[in-house]
């Protein structure tokens, strides 16, 4: 399979205390932390597994930072200040400084997700300007590759994000692919997430 090279992936991620606050009705302050670790570990030993040239993870957490280099990855500190396209957005351009000439965006709370998913994203993107993931709730974006890396600056953050994107994408006349993929689709934002990701087996690397 040929892929674009060098291609990085951006992970962003919030202090591990500060993240899955939509989690509070089931989980206390702890307990939060600790999904969110796991939950990113994840996300980051499924990249390590990838033929990426980088892994960079955009922070507000000195918690995320130390986790993200016992994997190796590099860490752009955000200040936890801006919006979460403002984070991502500024992330991509440090990845072009970087090398990269293509990106993959993937959140960090996605338990279900494969090497291979990974892979066929770095696929399309080899015919593809843009490669969309939404999120199983169908308005969201769980991932989103780019070549190059600042193709088009990024929507996260909003509830319609994913119609952003493709809308961007298609007015800057780049080439989309909507992309369907249950595993990358699923993430755990609210307490029926977390309940669905309990009833499921086959996701032992996420403690839940």
């Amino acid at each position: 399979m040929v892929l674009l090279k060098p291609t990085w992936a951006i992970v962003p991620a919030k202090s591990l205390l500060r993240g899955k606050s939509r989690l509070r009705p089931i989980l206390g302050d702890d307990e939060r932390a600790r999904f969110a670790r796991d939950l990113l570990e994840h996300v980051l030993g499924v990249l390590d597994a990838c033929d990426l040239d980088g892994i960079l993870v955009a922070t507000d957490g000195d918690d995320v930072e130390e986790l993200a280099v016992r994997h190796g990855a590099c860490v752009r500190r955000d200040g936890g200040q801006g919006t979460l396209a403002t984070v991502v957005n500024d992330a991509l351009v440090d990845s072009c400084r970087r090398g990269a000439l293509a990106a993959i965006v993937l959140m960090a709370d996605l338990p279900r997700i494969e090497p291979n998913d990974v892979k066929d994203l770095l696929a399309a993107l080899v015919d593809h300007e843009v490669v969309i993931v939404r999120d199983h709730l169908g308005s969201h974006t769980n991932a989103l590759a780019l070549a190059p890396p600042t193709a088009l600056a990024t929507c996260f953050g909003r509830q319609d994000s994913f119609a952003a994107h493709c809308a961007s994408a298609r007015a800057a006349d780049l080439r989309l692919r909507i992309l369907e993929n249950e595993r990358i689709a699923f993430d755990v934002d609210v307490p029926d997430d977390h309940a669905q990701l309990r009833s499921a087996p086959g996701v032992p690397e996420v403690e839940i």
